[in-house]
């Protein structure tokens, strides 16, 4: 009996601390979106939580792609997630701090779209719909 109730503890015990473990929200999301919808995605999808935090810093990459090449590309803009409104073109951003959910841009399903930041010189691409699942799908596998 002591047996089971010793294994019947350690269950309670396991599955108390297995509840425990909180979900980062990434700060950056704080200026997208409500904390109630924050709150909300923590208690019931938790996956998407995870989803945007990896989208934050893995599906875009900056390079510099000359001037020249840039001109052929769409601006990067501005946006306004409360108001839900674009705004003016981007002309530079802080690398070590940026939110991709504060810019206006497209995400095509099997290709990648490339836009130009200002007169840098510098272009972002967002990687493809089909590969950023691809890519999470492999990260959260390895996680």
């Amino acid at each position: 009996m002591k047996k089971i109730t010793l294994l019947f503890s350690l269950l309670c015990l396991f599955t108390l601390i297995a509840g425990a473990q909180s979900i980062h929200v990434d700060s950056r999301l704080d200026a997208v979106y409500s904390e109630d919808y924050i709150d909300n995605l923590v208690e019931n999808n938790p996956q998407k939580v995870k989803y945007l935090n990896w989208c934050l810093d893995n599906s875009y990459t900056i390079v510099y792609a000359g001037v020249d090449k840039c001109e052929q590309m769409p601006y990067l803009k501005h946006f306004d997630p409360v108001n839900k409104i674009v705004g003016e073109n981007v002309e530079n951003i802080d690398e070590t701090n940026f939110n991709i959910f504060m810019y206006q841009f497209e995400r095509q399903f099997d290709k990648k779209t490339y836009y130009r930041i200002g007169n840098t010189g510098k272009a972002i691409i967002f990687e493809s719909n089909s590969k950023l699942t691809k890519n999470f799908n492999n990260y959260s596998n390895e996680n």
